[in-house]
C-alpha cells in the first residue's frame, strides 16, 4: 500500500464525468490497482475511487488511472507533500491488559 498526500484535482470520465478541485488530499494506491482519494476532514468514505484492476501511468505533474471498461480518473499534481513514516513497532499485536474475569466483572 502506498499513501501520497498532494496537493492536486482529480477529474474522473467514465459513465458520468466528476470533477473534484485543487486542494490537499490523501491518495491510497493498493498493491492490487485499487486507487481512492480522500479529503482532509469530514467522512471516512473517499471522494473518488476506481477498483482493480487498473493501470496507473505516473508522470511529474499528472497521474493517469485507466481500467479495462474505458474509465479514467486523472490527477493533476501541483505539489507531493511529504508523507510522515511511523516508527517501525517491536510488536504489533495487541497486548493484553486484563484478565477476563476483570473484564467480566466490569460487565456486570
Amino acid at each position: 500500500m502506498r499513501l501520497v498526500i498532494a496537493r492536486c484535482s482529480v477529474d474522473y470520465e467514465g459513465r458520468l464525468s466528476a470533477h473534484l478541485p485543487m486542494a490537499t488530499r490523501l491518495l491510497l494506491i493498493k498493491a492490487d490497482g485499487c486507487i481512492s482519494i480522500h479529503s482532509d476532514g469530514g467522512a471516512y468514505k473517499p471522494l473518488n475511487w476506481m477498483v482493480a484492476p487498473n493501470t496507473l501511468h505516473e508522470e511529474a505533474d499528472r497521474w493517469l488511472v485507466r481500467n479495462t471498461k474505458g474509465e479514467t480518473l486523472t490527477i493533476s499534481i501541483e505539489r507531493i507533500l511529504p508523507t510522515p513514516t511511523p516508527e517501525p513497532a517491536a510488536n504489533r499485536g495487541f497486548r493484553r491488559t486484563a484478565s477476563r474475569r476483570d473484564c467480566r466483572s466490569c460487565c456486570r
